[in-house]
């Protein structure tokens, strides 16, 4: 409880203290090939999606219900949103300056199986971190919440974008994120099966079935 005190003040302004300028110094290894400024940002702004989006959906299944560091996490969802989509961004951008080549054509490099789901993640997180406001709220009213529901399609273009990527620019086998995400998943369809609460699911599986049409276009022997 010591350190629920210490934060409890204002987590909102401690996560942009600490935010800020680690992704300005992210950027800057990013822009100077330095480091392994990609994965660090990919997994820090999965963990802040994550601690976004699990804490919820254990409340709603009644597990933990009393936790208050669970309850914590739930009053600032919003809050913890909006830094993980500006992580996630950021990733991007840090990924772009440190891997694609600057001597050849970007777009013909973002075009590149890996980097295909990056189009449609990125304005996903661009308009729910547009929206994420009082503002926007009101204007939007119920669609609000249907809008920002767009973000249970990013677990499946995650997963597929993490692994390609790492095995095409970084030689790698697998991508530590995609454990972190596979939770989120296993928990979400253990919610389908005790609530029948179908949404999340869906997305879910839009998500995949995506990524798996991107895969055969890809691949297509």
């Amino acid at each position: 409880m010591v350190f629920l005190d210490l934060v409890r003040v204002d987590l909102k302004k401690w996560l942009w203290i600490i935010s800020i300028p680690t992704l300005v110094v992210l950027l800057g290894l990013g822009y100077f090939q330095v480091g392994e400024p990609a994965g660090f940002s990919a997994i820090c702004g999965t963990v802040l999606l994550t601690f976004t989006l699990l804490p919820s959906m254990f409340m709603r299944l009644g597990f933990f219900r009393e936790n208050p560091y669970q309850r914590w996490l739930v009053k600032y969802r919003k809050d913890l949103g909006i830094v993980a989509g500006t992580w996630l961004l950021t990733h991007g951008l840090t990924s772009g300056l440190f891997f694609l080549k600057r001597d050849e054509s970007i777009l013909g490099q973002l075009l590149e199986p890996a980097l295909q789901p990056v189009w449609i993640m990125i304005p996903i997180l661009s308009l729910m971190l547009i929206t994420s406001n009082k503002t926007s709220e009101r204007i939007l009213g119920r669609q609000w919440k249907n809008l920002h529901s767009l973000v249970w399609l990013l677990p499946g273009f995650m997963i597929y974008h993490g692994n390609l990527s790492i095995a095409t620019f970084e030689k790698e086998n697998f991508a530590p994120a995609t454990i972190i995400l596979g939770v989120v998943v296993l928990v979400a369809f253990y919610e389908f099966w005790k609530t029948r609460s179908y949404r999340r699911v869906l997305l879910f599986l839009i998500g995949f079935i995506s990524t798996m049409v991107l895969w055969f276009v890809n691949n297509p022997d």
